[in-house]
């Protein structure tokens, strides 16, 4: 991934190893890009493991070889498309389009990869697609196109600068200067025009029906892609996702409370960890009581807050490799260490300042505009009841209530938060303790596809294809385009890392 002029991510999510962007939050003070795909080497003209140019089924535009990473060789191409795509002649916007073709010749279709976010630019995830799809590339190209405004589709990408998260009003003065200066219509930035611009690769690359997998917000642009072109849709994949009635930060202090407390049961079940850490919940609520801290790290000095303890918190138990650590960390910190704590605190969600991501103005667009990503302090206050993010989350709510007041309302379709009746054949995967879109965010979804299968991961967090059973589930999914059949009994038995003790 190219970090600095492109890079969306919140947080790590693939990091031990795992998938890139996949984050949902707009924590928007307490969040880092991290790279987790490697760097795009550059776009140049070569032989690739083909002899001559790779062209799609149609033929156009033109491909031109292309490097990700060092050693992932591709197709890329620039299609150009309206920014408004009410106005066929208006003014156009180049998308940037990544092909990783099928190892099989010919293809059998393809597969469209949708990125996180919302914010995420799928080509900067090419060299972790390349692994975590190689099954499913044997007989299908795999697609990847940047989200409109990210990446290589006109990027934009408010100015730098030190900008306090946590000052409701600097973040909003900030977003306002920002898009008073746009040359740009950011109500163009959505996840509905976005889905129309799929099709547009679709239509122009020659494929039929498609197959797509999207994970956590690619989820999101995934099934706003199906319920308006229904007819282009072979299959879908959906990890780590939400059905579009559930508005996720209101309820989201609840679900990280649940998932927290699914972590530190596993903890007590393990006989060395419940010795260790009788009490971690209770400690934690300790911590949240305590006045603000100051720790000195070989970096420098870092001032933790309750609502900064609790971000912490709920970042390391979005992955079961975080959660590991998390009744380590927070019995030092009661024991006056909070060396874990604000290491990972600087490190990882970039201390008090605006993380990258709020930078970017499709984000601003999408999470201002769309039902699902509505804030409504109190809601969440309701939500939250004795969860340790409640007071984190709705100063949270508070913040982005305010701050979308100066972002003009994105082109979002009626009826956007109904769930529509999905025909495709449809893989759900969740994770069992996922904080951000947990099974419980699914509710009803058979009757949203009922052609669809809920396979459920015990102890993982947000995202799950990251392991090899789940990539195998995907492949053998795709290939047969049906979900039944399948024999998920490797998804109950997925290797989970040991809690730290020491």
């Amino acid at each position: 991934m190219n970090v600095g002029s492109d890079d969306p991510l919140l947080r790590r999510w693939g990091e031990h190893p795992r998938p890139p962007v996949r984050t949902r939050r707009p924590r928007v003070w307490a969040l880092a890009v991290v790279a987790a795909a490697a760097a795009v080497a550059g776009l140049a003209v070569g032989r690739s493991d083909r002899s001559g140019p790779w062209r799609p089924p149609s033929g156009a535009p033109r491909f031109v070889s292309c490097t990700y990473g060092g050693r992932i060789e591709a197709w890329c191409a620039r299609l150009r498309v309206p920014e408004d795509p009410l106005r066929q002649r208006g003014r156009t916007i180049p998308l940037r389009i990544a092909v990783l073709p099928a190892t099989e010749h010919p293809a059998a279709g393809a597969l469209f990869y949708l990125e996180g976010g919302p914010g995420g630019a799928a080509t900067a995830a090419a060299v972790r697609v390349n692994t975590l799809f190689a099954q499913a590339q044997r007989e299908r190209d795999v697609v990847m196109v940047d989200l409109r405004g990210t990446g290589g589709s006109n990027r934009l990408a408010c100015p730098a600068g030190r900008v306090r998260g946590q000052d409701a009003a600097a973040v909003t003065t900030y977003v306002q200067r920002c898009l008073s200066r746009l040359h740009a219509d950011p109500r163009l930035y959505t996840t509905s025009v976005a889905a129309h611009d799929l099709e547009t690769v679709r239509r122009a690359l020659g494929y039929g029906e498609i197959d797509l997998f999207g994970g956590s917000y690619g989820a999101t642009l995934a099934q706003a892609y199906v319920g308006r072109y229904a007819a282009s849709v072979r299959s879908v994949v959906l990890d780590g996702a939400s059905l579009p009635n559930v508005r996720i930060y209101d309820v989201s202090a609840r679900n990280a409370e649940h998932a927290l407390r699914d972590q530190l049961a596993r903890c007590a079940a393990v006989p060395a960890c419940a010795r260790a850490y009788p009490r971690p919940r209770q400690q934690l609520s300790e911590l949240l009581a305590r006045q603000p801290r100051l720790v000195t790290l070989p970096t420098g000095k870092v001032v933790l807050r309750p609502a900064d303890v609790a971000w912490t918190v709920d970042w390391l138990s979005e992955t079961a490799e975080g959660a590991a650590i998390v009744p380590f960390a927070v019995n030092a910190a009661t024991h006056g260490d909070y060396t874990t704590l604000a290491t990972t605190y600087a490190n990882e969600l970039a201390g008090p300042n605006l993380d990258p991501l709020a930078r970017l103005v499709p984000f601003w667009s999408i999470v201002c505009s769309e039902p699902w990503a509505a804030f409504d302090p109190k809601a969440t206050a309701r939500a939250a009841g004795g969860s340790y993010l409640a007071a984190a989350a709705v100063a949270r709510a508070r913040l982005f209530d305010r701050a979308c007041r100066v972002v003009p309302g994105g082109r979002v379709p009626t009826g956007a938060a109904r769930p529509g009746v999905v025909r495709a054949p449809v893989l759900l995967l969740a994770g069992g303790a996922d904080p951000l879109d947990p099974p419980a965010n699914l509710r009803g979804w058979r009757r949203a596809f009922p052609n669809g299968r809920l396979i459920v991961v015990p102890g993982v967090g947000h995202g799950t294809i990251e392991y090899a059973c789940v990539q195998n589930l995907v492949a053998r999914f795709v290939d047969s385009g049906s979900p039944s059949g399948l024999d998920a009994s490797c998804a109950r038995r997925v290797p989970l890392p040991s809690f730290m003790t020491g």
